[in-house]
């Protein structure tokens, strides 16, 4: 059973997501997002106003008469929000990177399904946490939100190649993913460029200030959340990692397995940041 402060949660998550798909992304993910090419649906007896190039020799070589192939635009795609779930997430100095990324993926997810797609979820750690295979519908956004908050991960640290490990021997069909994490991971594992090959990956990360404009000057003591392990960390300290060094690390080995990824700040103004993203993501497939 849910409790009261959970339902209003989902409620409100529902609710801003609705409106950011109604007034600005729906438009952006029709256009940017589409089905995988044809289908094909039947044959027919050629007339002559068929393309002869979509004769099917085949058929008319058995039946003596010429037939054509007729197909029909594949419109529905797969989607898959891949969001990590591990101990790193669990902080925020505004917005908990946690509530970002659920209202981020609802957002994706009510953008799809008014799309008529399909949507499933993995959210992991170092080890898979929930798998929630692809589907339409309103309940399941409820579900996909829901999943989003209330799933207590067991792992704390951070393992993306656990993740698409697992992807990659479950996706028979090509799909388009949307990768969700802080990105506070060493290495880009080889599983990663093997979904890339496959699929289209859209990698999402977020930002929290906490990281990089520490409300504190001086050392003090600290607790890794996905370790659990205390240290001391100096924040006036020059050696510090700068958040422009960051996100061009990470830009720079994603951009080697052929992807650019989206960056939203954990702010008031998140959704402005995804909106933007897709945005500039519309502009790069236009030339």
């Amino acid at each position: 059973m849910l409790n009261e402060e959970l339902l209003q949660k989902i409620r409100r998550i529902e609710l801003v997501a609705k409106k950011n798909v109604d007034s600005y992304l729906q438009g952006s993910y029709h256009t940017l997002f589409k089905g995988q090419g044809l289908e094909f649906q039947e044959v027919r007896e050629y007339t002559e106003n068929d393309d002869a190039r979509m004769i099917d020799w085949n058929v008319t070589a058995r039946s003596g008469k010429p037939f054509v192939k007729l197909y029909r635009e594949e419109r529905e795609l797969v989607v898959m929000i891949v969001a990590d779930i591990s101990g790193s997430t669990s902080y925020g100095m505004h917005y908990g990177v946690q509530d970002v990324l659920a209202t981020v993926a609802a957002s994706l997810t009510f953008s799809a399904i008014k799309n008529s797609d399909k949507v499933g979820l993995l959210l992991f750690s170092d080890r898979i946490e929930e798998y929630i295979p692809p589907r339409r519908g309103k309940n399941h956004l409820l579900t996909v939100i829901r999943t989003l908050l209330t799933t207590e991960p067991e792992g704390r640290k951070t393992d993306p190649d656990v993740a698409f490990r697992f992807l990659n021997k479950i996706m028979k069909r090509k799909t388009l993913l949307f990768f969700l994490s802080d990105m506070l991971f060493e290495e880009i594992p080889d599983s990663l460029g093997i979904t890339a090959s496959k699929h289209e990956i859209v990698p999402i990360g977020i930002i929290d200030d906490i990281l990089f404009k520490p409300v504190v000057d001086g050392a003090i003591r600290t607790i890794d959340p996905e370790t659990g392990e205390t240290g001391i960390i100096d924040f006036s300290s020059p050696s510090r990692m700068q958040e422009r060094y960051f996100t061009a690390l990470k830009e720079e080995s994603l951009k080697k397995i052929g992807l650019k990824p989206m960056w939203i700040r954990s702010s008031e103004n998140f959704m402005d940041d995804l909106v933007n993203e897709f945005k500039r993501l519309a502009s790069i497939k236009k030339r």
